[in-house]
């Protein structure tokens, strides 16, 4: 089963390549907003634009997957399935930390990718400055955050309340 959308996969593979903003190699693939792990699916239109499967990658193998490491200090977020449009062309997904009630959010265009988004968990680190995306135990993709400067400060999340347990 494909974890990521084979049709706007494909398209975004194109626009990126189209932009010299894609990167492909190691298992993985990336615009520098967003690396996925690489699916079969992607493949055909990767040959397509590069006429091998083996393109020289501008990234070593040791930092991608360095960064798909899911921190030791990471905390779960969950997402809102709100969105906020601040211009025409732009339209963000929004996530938050249900301990803390932060947003963060990423361009809507990196979160289409997924095929079936209930099946995923969403995690950041403690600046709240990467998304990772997993699969059952896997990080299958990681996410820069947009960030906003309080263009959010009409939307709220209420914080979970900490339970308190007395021991006698």
């Amino acid at each position: 089963q494909a974890v990521f959308s084979k049709t706007k996969v494909k398209s975004w593979i194109k626009k990126a390549h189209k932009h010299h903003s894609f990167g492909y190699g190691h298992g993985y693939v990336t615009d520098g907003h967003v690396l996925l792990v690489e699916e079969q699916h992607m493949q055909p239109t990767i040959l397509e634009l590069y006429g091998t499967l083996n393109p020289e990658c501008k990234y070593p193998a040791e930092t991608l997957q360095k960064m798909m490491d899911l921190p030791k200090e990471h905390v779960e977020v969950v997402d809102s399935q709100l969105e906020y449009i601040p211009d025409p062309k732009s339209r963000l997904r929004i996530f938050y930390n249900p301990k803390t009630a932060k947003e963060l959010t990423i361009d809507g265009k990196y979160f289409d990718l997924l095929d079936d988004p209930k099946i995923h968990n969403f995690y950041t680190n403690d600046s709240m400055d990467r998304l990772w995306i997993t699969y059952g135990d896997d990080v299958v993709g990681l996410i820069a955050p947009v960030r906003l400067q309080d263009k959010l400060s009409h939307v709220k999340f209420k914080a979970e309340e900490e339970s308190i347990h007395y021991v006698e």
